[in-house]
């Protein structure tokens, strides 16, 4: 009769996986919902909460089961891996590559310096240590600072110029001055810019349209940053299954963990269209 009980290791790796797969699903869901007006600001700080918390738990299972096929099965300790990586997200994320390109054949490089994908592994990072508490930190703060949504938006700008262009982006300004001109809809907004000054209307206007047509493409680079990690996932558990048939293992320890991130191999056309990702990949 086949045995189909686990180890405990293997049970809390699992769960793991879960976590991890729903807190990135989740946060890519609320990043595309999420805009500067007041029923949707909030989704910002959901999505980056969910996304820094996926990435970490998901690294962390890179970090874990490697160290495990390394050290016959024996995974670092929790003060080794608080004390190593933390929530330093970037530094954690580029110590995984090196981890997958152990095995794949296809060597992968790291995010060029200042490129939007450099850009936003150090909002990342800083949001997990840092940017969480911005609203409560400000509160005795005196020295101007535009906070994580304005830093948020400063990427977003550049993802607009990169991926949409100037041509399309100049179009579309002079139509929706030309919608608002016709609505009546001139001044300035009750709004406040990222700097603290007050912002016209066609400036309020125009921040919700650049979030709104960037979200799509900032999921694409954060399902991309994902991929690599569902590789080194896929060797490791391939590695531990002949380890553990080599060592003639009762109970299997390592799951199969690149079976919760699939939904990092969507096509980029997909990926573009896709409204919702947790109602598809949960269920």
């Amino acid at each position: 009769m086949q045995d189909f009980r686990f180890s405990r290791t293997f049970t809390l790796l699992q769960q793991e996986g879960h976590l991890a797969r729903t807190s990135l699903l989740s946060g890519i869901d609320l990043l595309l919902k999420a805009n500067l007006d007041e029923s949707k600001v909030g989704n910002f700080y959901s999505a980056f909460f969910q996304l820094t918390i996926g990435l970490e738990r998901i690294l962390k299972l890179v970090v874990i089961t490697n160290h495990m096929l390394e050290n016959n099965y024996k995974p670092p300790t929790d003060d080794e891996l608080r004390k190593k990586y933390g929530h330093n997200l970037k530094s954690t994320y580029l110590y995984a590559l090196p981890i997958r390109n152990k095995w794949g054949h296809e060597k992968i490089t790291d995010p060029a310096t200042n490129s939007i994908e450099d850009k936003i592994l150090d909002f990342l990072e800083k949001f997990a240590n840092k940017s969480r508490y911005y609203n409560l930190r400000e509160l005795n703060n005196t020295t101007a600072d535009r906070g994580p949504l304005g830093d948020w938006y400063a990427i977003c700008k550049k993802v607009a110029e990169t991926d949409i262009g100037y041509v399309k982006l100049e179009k579309t300004a002079q139509q929706l001055m030309h919608q608002l001109d016709q609505a009546g809809l001139v001044g300035y907004s009750s709004r406040l810019g990222f700097d603290g000054h007050p912002m016209t209307l066609f400036d309020d206007y125009w921040r919700l349209h650049i979030i709104q047509k960037t979200a799509p493409h900032l999921v694409w680079k954060i399902i991309q940053f994902i991929r690599p990690l569902y590789n080194t996932l896929d060797y490791i558990t391939h590695e531990a299954m002949d380890f553990e048939e080599k060592n003639q293992l009762k109970l299997p320890v390592i799951p199969h963990l690149y079976e919760f991130f699939v939904f990092s191999l969507a096509t980029k056309p997909d990926t573009m269209r896709r409204k919702a990702w947790a109602r598809i990949f949960l269920n």
